[in-house]
């Protein structure tokens, strides 16, 4: 009895550590930058400077305590939907009206896409995933190249273990069938098996966006498996070790940009991430994000831990 208190005090203090532990970096050591948001910019008036539109890819994450829109709306299938087939009070046609709303140009609801996956926690349901986006993606380009004449530019959001299921595509293919323009990662829990994937020549650019007070996208776990053999007699056995905790930082790399989110001075939750309020303002958010890592590769000073302050009228909180 006194070894299992003993054990759960333990984990307890681990997982304390773990939370406050991107909440003790040195001041120093962070990239810190404001952005105010007084009126939410809507800029799809301008006229396009695109020969096509892009295609916009939203990957929900992990569905665990609710029967999941995969049930009732797709089917219980693994598959790429156009929003604009989805009724009109859902969610995810919710959210991509109101990213097309802040810029159409980049983000246009024609070529916009929700990939929906069982949402289970088991590494496997990620990497069927993985292949089944792959080989959607790989159908939808063949459809626009015969549409437009022309290569597509494709941007990913997605949030939690959406993020994984889109870097696990990157093992499917030793040269990908196409190229994606940006990868942008929204509280994704930062795992052994995937972290160094983005380095495939697949993703051209990716952000990483995560917060101090996200518990759900640190424990999330992870299962390494490794064989070892113990004398020619005996067959190789299995061992299996548990980390306790993903972590919220990738290793650095010139085309990635993470940072920390705080709005009116606030860390925000794992499920903030994908509400439409926070889709409301990606597109300002990645054009902040695109000039701050200009200007740090022009500086050669890249910093791994960035502070992006977000202020916005209240009313709007």
């Amino acid at each position: 009895m006194r070894k299992n208190i003993a054990s759960l005090k333990l984990q307890f203090f681990i997982l304390v550590a773990f939370f406050l532990f991107p909440s003790c970096i040195h001041r120093k050591q962070i990239d810190k930058q404001k952005l105010i948001i007084k009126i939410t910019p809507q800029r799809s008036q301008q006229p396009s400077f695109y020969s096509a539109p892009p295609i916009t890819i939203w990957v929900h994450g992990t569905l665990m305590f609710r029967k999941p829109s995969y049930h009732l709306i797709f089917g219980d299938t693994s598959s790429l939907v156009p929003v604009n087939s989805l009724p009109e009070d859902h969610h995810f046609r919710s959210l991509a009206n109101t990213i097309s709303q802040q810029d159409a140009e980049q983000f246009p609801l024609e070529e916009f896409y929700i990939f929906s996956w069982s949402g289970r926690l088991p590494d496997q349901e990620r990497k069927n995933a993985a292949r089944k986006l792959y080989d959607e993606i790989s159908t939808l380009c063949q459809l626009y190249r015969k549409k437009y004449d022309c290569e597509p530019i494709i941007q990913i959001f997605t949030h939690s273990h959406g993020g994984n299921v889109a870097l696990k595509m990157a093992k499917i293919k030793t040269t990908p069938a196409f190229s994606i323009k940006s990868l942008v990662l929204l509280a994704c829990p930062v795992q052994e098996k995937t972290k160094h994937l983005m380095v495939n020549p697949m993703f051209q650019r990716v952000y990483s966006l995560y917060s101090s007070l996200d518990m759900i996208q640190v424990i999330a776990p992870q299962i390494k498996r490794t064989c070892r053999t113990h004398c020619l007699n005996e067959k190789h056995k299995r061992h299996y070790r548990i980390p306790p905790f993903s972590s919220r930082l990738f290793p650095i790399y010139s085309h990635l940009t993470q940072a920390k989110i705080k709005i009116n001075d606030f860390p925000i939750s794992h499920t903030r991430f994908s509400t439409i309020e926070f889709a409301a303002l990606l597109p300002t958010i990645l054009e902040k994000l695109d000039s701050w890592h200009a200007q740090s590769l022009a500086s050669n000073t890249i910093a791994k831990y960035k502070l992006l302050c977000i202020y916005k009228p209240k009313k709007h909180c």
